[in-house]
């Protein structure tokens, strides 16, 4: 498992993790502090299906969900 990182030439960030079972979360942070999320078509490796853009309030509220903050 390992989480990719590239720079977006006038867009941002792009955060990348390979799931162990094979899953693939693309992350896309903006310059203007938009968050996307993305994941990859288990049939087509690049193609992208979009999941969700997410505001700071929902990131946080996501990631204390994910990291068990939240119970």
């Amino acid at each position: 498992m390992e989480l990719l990182k590239s720079a977006l030439p006038g867009v941002g960030m792009k955060y990348q993790l390979e799931t162990k079972a094979g899953s693939n979360f693309i992350i896309v942070h903006h310059e203007d502090g938009r968050r996307e999320i993305y994941c990859s078509d288990p049939e087509d490796n690049e193609n992208l299906i979009f999941i969700a853009e997410l505001e700071d309030e929902e990131c946080m509220l996501l990631s204390s969900v994910i990291g068990g903050w939240n119970e």
